[in-house]
């Protein structure tokens, strides 16, 4: 706990940033809990930053990509507003309320295994709370029947609610939730300015990505077209769209449901028109010769789409490939994973330039060039999320 007389670092920013950034420190674990933004004037703000971290060197490199300049500055802890802490203390009236109602029906008091599964964590899309995987699991909850979910609804502030569960074992990686309380699972997520409609038995949302969705939001597509192979519900297709302002997004889909939602998303953000949706498999379906950019965004590897994506770029003059990848730096030391980082963004350029090569043999010469390695996020210890961004050029055979 901090005293009056105290200071608190802070993130200063544009405040066309703010919200990207904010994000990103949250994503991060880097927001203060405690303290709210504060704007200075019409065109800066601060964001507190938890004093137990500190940026690291990486993370300062991705900030710069993500907003127009910062400034790292101390604000008195007098001058800035505290928030409620509505997570902990919703977490608190929910066990408290329940371990009431637990004892109302059976006139005793929870047992800890039992008070073990009411959650302290969830996620919230629209109106509806998604439980996680161990929550009110065990039979003896069934006593409570239907009142129970009415007053986890009730405590969390929401109309519906649904439980989460370990993925299904298919091609499409198929949430395995359940819906306890409400008629429908379509929700409708708001994330970096762009509404995201999905039904949340059938279709993922993942919010590790907001690193690489505010990046693309950066670029400037204006006179591009795209092909997204591996589409989902949109996530980056909308921000090519939205922010990146792409002439046109070719996407490629083989989840029908993602197609759904994908479908009805367009059309809330007013952008279907600037899209064509290539239904199944990319190797059958994704357009050829038509790209400035691919984007390649399938983990734990895009390896099986870089045939597709080299068939998909222009071939009068190339283009970029952004490539994901997990990559494994279990045996490299923290000094020596940038460097690591970019003799693997240099390996997939190679690989990448033989294969345009093969394609194009008659005709062109073509050259590979890894211009960039960003770190998206840890994807498991020793596992990096990372994209290279390689640029394809093209010059005709003499």
């Amino acid at each position: 706990m901090t005293s009056d007389n105290e200071i608190i670092q802070c993130i200063q920013v544009a405040v066309t940033d703010a919200q990207p950034v904010k994000a990103w420190l949250r994503e991060q674990k880097l927001l203060h809990e405690q303290y709210r933004a504060k704007k200075i004037n019409e065109n800066l703000i601060v964001l507190p930053i938890d004093d137990k971290c500190k940026l690291s060197e990486h993370q300062s490199l991705q900030l710069t990509k993500i907003c127009s300049s910062y400034h790292s500055i101390q604000v008195s802890v007098q001058s800035l507003q505290t928030r409620k802490h509505k997570g902990r203390n919703a977490a608190q009236s929910l066990h408290e309320a329940i371990a009431t109602l637990y004892k109302k029906h059976t006139s005793v008091s929870l047992s800890s295994s039992l008070a073990s599964e009411i959650p302290h964590h969830w996620i919230k899309h629209d109106d509806m709370i998604v439980l996680p995987g161990k929550a009110f699991t065990s039979h003896e909850w069934k006593v409570l029947g239907d009142e129970l979910w009415h007053l986890v609804c009730l405590v969390l502030d929401a109309k519906r609610l649904a439980r989460n569960s370990v993925i299904k074992n298919d091609d499409h990686r198929t949430p395995n939730v359940e819906l306890l309380m409400g008629e429908s699972a379509w929700v409708i997520h708001l994330d970096n300015g762009i509404k995201y409609t999905f039904d949340v038995t059938k279709c993922m949302f993942s919010p590790g990505n907001i690193t690489e969705k505010i990046r693309i939001s950066k670029f400037d597509c204006q006179d591009e077209v795209v092909v997204d192979l591996y589409a989902g519900i949109g996530y980056f297709v909308l921000p090519y769209l939205i922010h990146a302002k792409a002439k046109l997004v070719h996407a490629c889909e083989w989840n029908p449901h993602a197609v759904e939602a994908l479908k009805k998303s367009l059309i809330i953000n007013k952008v279907e028109e600037r899209c064509i949706i290539h239904t199944g498999d990319n190797r059958q379906h994704a357009p050829k010769f038509v790209a400035d950019r691919v984007n390649l965004g399938l983990l734990p590897t895009s390896r099986p789409g870089w045939d597709v994506a080299c068939a998909s770029l222009r071939s009068d003059r190339g283009g970029w490939l952004h490539v994901h990848d997990n990559v494994n730096t279990f045996n490299v030391a923290h000094s020596e994973r940038r460097k690591f980082w970019l003799e693997w963004g240099r390996e997939a350029a190679t690989e990448l330039e033989l294969i345009l090569n093969q394609l194009h043999s008659n005709k062109y010469k073509w050259k590979a060039t890894c211009e960039n390695i960003t770190h998206v996020k840890r994807y498991a210890p020793h596992i990096d999320h990372l994209i290279a961004d390689i640029h394809c050029t093209v010059s005709s055979l003499p």
